[in-house]
C-alpha cells in the first residue's frame, strides 16, 4: 500500500513538473505570408521551406520559447480572415500585412507601434552592419517613408518588396508581327496607346490578349490598373488632395475623402469620365470569363500558349513560370498613360508603381495583453535580420529584398527598374476609402464592362458611392478636412 501510494505521488510530481513547464513555455504565433513552409509535390518541387529551419535554430537558442507557424486560409480573403481573427483575439503575435490596411485598422488598437524598437541596436545583425547600431538603419528611409503612419508611428518592419507585371510569351507576340524589344526602360509599350493599338493586333490574330482576374474573392489585377490609370487622369490635380507639406506619396484614406468631401473630385468630372472611356478600350482585351475567372486559371491559360499575357504579382510568380513555361517570355510593365490617350494626362511623365514597399511585419496588439511584447520582438529582430532574411529570400526568391547590403536573386533582377518608378497616389480601392467601397465599385465597373448597365448609370451610381462612403468614414473618424481649403 505504501509503495502505491509513493510511486502516486511520484507520478504526480513529475506530472505537476510537466505542467509547470508548459506553463512556464511562451507560445509565439508567427504568419509569415508567402514564406510559410509547405511540402515539396511534383508540381512544387522547390516551395519555401527556410522558415522550418529559421524556428528550429531559434527555438534551440531560446529554451522556453515556442514558435508556431501560422497559415492563412486560401478560401478566404485575408481582409475577412484579419477580422475573424482580431476579434476573437485569436490573432498571431507577428505577422504580414500591407500597410495601407495597417493604417486603416490602426484606429481598432490591433497593432503595436515599433518605433522604440527600430531605434534600438538589433543584436542579431552582425557588427558593422547597418543596423547592428540602430535597427532602423538595416533598411532604406524610403522604405520607412512609405510606411510611416499620418501620427508618425511606424507599424511595419518591412524587408521586401513585390512588383506587378505582364509576362508575354515572345513566340505569341512575334508571330503576330509584334517586337518583343523594350520601348523603354521598363515596358514594351512607349504609352499606353500603343500597348492598346499592339494588343489589338492580337485580337485581329484571334487571340485573348490578357489572361486577368476581376472575381469578386481575387479583384487585385482590375485593381492594379485601375489605380495606377486613375492617377494619371489626376495628374495636375492630386497635389490639392494632400496634407500640408507632403511629398509624392499614396494617398491616405482621410486625404482622398475629404477631396471627395471638398469636390476636388466627383464621378462627374470630365477626367473620370475620359478614364472611364480608356478602361473601356482596355476591357475587350481580356480573357473572357475574366469577372469569374481564378488567377489559377488565367495563369494555366497562359503557360498553356493560349494567351500572350498574363498580368500577376511578377515577385511571386517568376519562379513559377520559370518551373512551367516551355517557351521564351520576358517581364514588362505598364506604360505610361500620356497625351496620345487623353490631354488629361497631357503632363503625365512615367507609369506609377503597383506593389513596392507594400506589406511588412507588425506585432499584434495580442503580444501585449499576453505581456510577451519583449519576447514576440526578439524572434522579429531575428528573422528580418541579414543573415537570416538572406536565407529566407535565397530559399524562396518571392519578392525582392529591401534589405541593405542585400543581393537581389537573378530570377527578380528585371523586377529592380519598375521599383524605381513613383507609387501610385491612389492605391487599390478598398484601402481608398473603404471595404465597402471596394466591393461595390468593382461591381459597378463590371455591370459597365458587361453591358448590363450603361455609361451614365455608372457615373450617376459611382458619384453616389463616393460621396455616401465619404461621408461615413469621415464621420467614423472624426475628421476635419479644411486643411484642403487654404
Amino acid at each position: 500500500m505504501q509503495k502505491k501510494i509513493f510511486v502516486t505521488f511520484v507520478l504526480l510530481l513529475i506530472l505537476g513538473s510537466f505542467n509547470a513547464f508548459a506553463q512556464d513555455e511562451i507560445v509565439i504565433q508567427v504568419a509569415p505570408g508567402i514564406y510559410y513552409p509547405v511540402e515539396p509535390t511534383a508540381e512544387n518541387a522547390n516551395p519555401p521551406t527556410f522558415f522550418n529551419e529559421l524556428v528550429a535554430e531559434y527555438e534551440a537558442a531560446n529554451p522556453g520559447i515556442r514558435i508556431e507557424l501560422i497559415e492563412i486560409p486560401d478560401n478566404i480573403s485575408s481582409d475577412q480572415w484579419r477580422s475573424t481573427v482580431f476579434q476573437g483575439q485569436s490573432e498571431p503575435h507577428i505577422l504580414n500585412n500591407n500597410y495601407i490596411r495597417v493604417w486603416q485598422e490602426e484606429v481598432n488598437d490591433w497593432y503595436v507601434p515599433l518605433n522604440d524598437y527600430i531605434s534600438q541596436p538589433n543584436p542579431y545583425i552582425p557588427e558593422g552592419t547597418p543596423g547592428s547600431e540602430v535597427w532602423q538603419d538595416s533598411i532604406p528611409e524610403v522604405v520607412w517613408n512609405t510606411t510611416l503612419h499620418s501620427t508618425g508611428n511606424q507599424y511595419l518592419v518591412t524587408v521586401d518588396a513585390v512588383a506587378v507585371g505582364f509576362f508575354y510569351n515572345k513566340a505569341l507576340l512575334e508571330e503576330a508581327g509584334i517586337d518583343t524589344e523594350f520601348d523603354i526602360d521598363y515596358s514594351l509599350w512607349a504609352d499606353w496607346e500603343t500597348m492598346i493599338a499592339e494588343m489589338g493586333m492580337l485580337v485581329e490574330a484571334d487571340y485573348e490578349p490578357l489572361a486577368m482576374s476581376m472575381s469578386t474573392a481575387t479583384p487585385f489585377n482590375f485593381n492594379w490598373f485601375e489605380g495606377v490609370s486613375l492617377t494619371s487622369f489626376y495628374i495636375d490635380e492630386i497635389e490639392s488632395w494632400w496634407e500640408p507639406d507632403a511629398s509624392w506619396h499614396a494617398l491616405n484614406q482621410r486625404e482622398f475623402a475629404c477631396a471627395i468631401e471638398n469636390g476636388l473630385i466627383t464621378a462627374n468630372d470630365e477626367q473620370f469620365s475620359a478614364w472611364i472611356d480608356l478602361l473601356a478600350t482596355f476591357e475587350p482585351m481580356w480573357i473572357d470569363g475574366y469577372a469569374t475567372a481564378t488567377p489559377d486559371e488565367a495563369y494555366r491559360l497562359f503557360i498553356n500558349g493560349e494567351v500572350p499575357f498574363l498580368l500577376t504579382n511578377a515577385a511571386t510568380d517568376t519562379i513559377r513560370v520559370t518551373r512551367d513555361a516551355d517557351f521564351e517570355w520576358g517581364i514588362s510593365y505598364f506604360p505610361p498613360i500620356t497625351e496620345t490617350s487623353s490631354p488629361f494626362a497631357a503632363n503625365n511623365e512615367s507609369s506609377y508603381l503597383v506593389g513596392g514597399f507594400t506589406a511588412g511585419y507588425v506585432m499584434t496588439d495580442r503580444a501585449r495583453r499576453e505581456g510577451i511584447e519583449e519576447q514576440v520582438m526578439d524572434f522579429m529582430m531575428y528573422m528580418t535580420a541579414q543573415p537570416q532574411w538572406s536565407r529566407v529570400v535565397t530559399d524562396a526568391p518571392l519578392s525582392v529584398p529591401t534589405l541593405v547590403g542585400m543581393d537581389v536573386p537573378d530570377a527578380l533582377l528585371p523586377l529592380t527598374a519598375f521599383l524605381e518608378l513613383p507609387i501610385r497616389a491612389l492605391k487599390d480601392p478598398d484601402p481608398r476609402l473603404s471595404r465597402r467601397y471596394g466591393e461595390d465599385h468593382r461591381r459597378l465597373m463590371q455591370e459597365y464592362f458587361t453591358g448590363q448597365i450603361d455609361k451614365a448609370t455608372l457615373i450617376s451610381e459611382e458619384d453616389r458611392l463616393m460621396t455616401r462612403e465619404a461621408t461615413v468614414v469621415i464621420a467614423e473618424n472624426s475628421w476635419t478636412c479644411d486643411f484642403q481649403l487654404d
